[in-house]
Parts: C-alpha cells; sequence; structure tokens
C-alpha cells in the first residue's frame, strides 16, 4: 500500500477510533494485538476455536431453520475443537514455512508466489484433514471417512479455488504476519459454515454430495457439434 495511501487510512482510523462508542473496541483490538505479540500460537488458537464455533452454530441454523429440531452442541463442539487444536496450528506453522521459504516481503510478486505454493501444497491436504478429522470426530468408521472423501474431497478443492486465491493474495500483499491467521480465521467464517454443512449433510444412502460450483450444463458450448463434421 502506498505510504501516503497508509497515512490517510490511518488518520481515518485514528478519528473514527477516538470517539467515545468506539473505545472498548479500540481497547479489546489494542489487547488482542498485544496478546498476538506474547502469546501467539494460543491466541490464534482460541481465535480460530472461537470462529468454527461461530460457523457452525450458523451452518445448524441454515440446515434446519425450523425451530422444533434442536441444536447439536456435539457437532458445534467437534468443529471448534478442530479449530482450535488442528486447522489454528497448522495455519500458523504454514505461514511460517512460506515466508522463510519465499520471503517475509509484502510486495504482489511474493505475494503471488505465496498463494501459489499455498494452493498447490497446502489446500488439498488441508481441506482432506478437515473432513478425516471430524468424521473420525464422529465416530465413523474407515470406510465411511473413505466414501467422504471420495465424495466430497474434489468438489470442495473445486470451490477452494474459487474463493481463496483472490482472498488469500489480499492476506498475503497487505496483512502483517502476525495477523493473517486470523484474517484467514474471519474470511473463513463463511467458508467454515460451508464446511460444516457439506461434513453434516444427509442424503439417501448415507452419502454426503456437495454441489459441483462448475456443473456440466455451465461450461461453454463447443464450436463445433460432437463427430465428424464434412466439409462443404
Amino acid at each position: 500500500m502506498p505510504p501516503t495511501t497508509m497515512t490517510a487510512a490511518s488518520a481515518f482510523l485514528n478519528r473514527t477510533t477516538s470517539r467515545p462508542g468506539f473505545q472498548p473496541i479500540t481497547r479489546a483490538w489494542k489487547r488482542y494485538l498485544q496478546l498476538l505479540e506474547e502469546k501467539p500460537l494460543i491466541t490464534k488458537s482460541l481465535s480460530a476455536g472461537a470462529i468454527g464455533v461461530a460457523g457452525d452454530i450458523i451452518a445448524q441454523r441454515i440446515d434446519s431453520p425450523s425451530e422444533h429440531k434442536k441444536w447439536d452442541p456435539k457437532r458445534t463442539l467437534r468443529l471448534g475443537v478442530y479449530g482450535m487444536l488442528i486447522g489454528a496450528p497448522l495455519t500458523h506453522g504454514w505461514y511460517k514455512i512460506l515466508d522463510r521459504r519465499i520471503g517475509g516481503g509484502m510486495d504482489m510478486a511474493t505475494s503471488l508466489k505465496k498463494v501459489a505454493m499455498d494452493q498447490l501444497l497446502a489446500a488439498a491436504p488441508f481441506t482432506a484433514l478437515f473432513f478425516v478429522c471430524n468424521s473420525y470426530m464422529e465416530g465413523c468408521t474407515r470406510p465411511q471417512i473413505q466414501e467422504r472423501l471420495q465424495s466430497n474431497l474434489w468438489p470442495t478443492l473445486k470451490a477452494n479455488w474459487a474463493v481463496w486465491p483472490a482472498a488469500l493474495a489480499i492476506n498475503f500483499r497487505f496483512v502483517p504476519l502476525k495477523c493473517r491467521v486470523l484474517v484467514v480465521n474471519i474470511l473463513g467464517l463463511g467458508w467454515g459454515t460451508y464446511l460444516s454443512m457439506v461434513q453434516h449433510r444427509e442424503h439417501a444412502h448415507k452419502k454426503t454430495h456437495l454441489p459441483d460450483p462448475y456443473p456440466p450444463d455451465s461450461l461453454p458450448v463447443p464450436f463445433y457439434p460432437p463427430g465428424n463434421v464434412k466439409e462443404q
């Protein structure tokens, strides 16, 4: 971000947060940044757990709008535990690896290299790990876990590639390292809601299928019809 833009943004932020109504938020934010410096992994893990809980509550509300169906606290707990004990530590460590391998710069070239490395090397195993861990905590058998992976991994990855590259490019380009996991978690609130719905959605024959974000009928119509075309 250019210096003039950063100066203007900082001035606007200072004017806004100096108002009495924003002071509690400002104090909480400063305390959070202090905790990120003092205890980065614990702070990021607790944040991820809280956001995982929020995402599942939203998912359950969307999946079951009827007030007659009870909220499943065990399901919410599983998502929170995963975000706190697995998701955040993995992301924290992975971002440190990216900074060591590619560099800590926030220029466009470095940011795009990190996005490419993240999507090529981390997206598939991290997504698979989500399904495996949550299915295991549900008590699913190995064949059931394999079935969920076969049904959901590839469509989920395609949905991931439609959403996350642009979000990560902004994150790597403009957000300091210590705040990147928080930004990913906040942006991932909707993504976590989506994954929770996929993980727990029930269909006939006990299969869970995620709608393909690129269905066949959305593909461009070929210029030539199939089969041999005779020259006139």
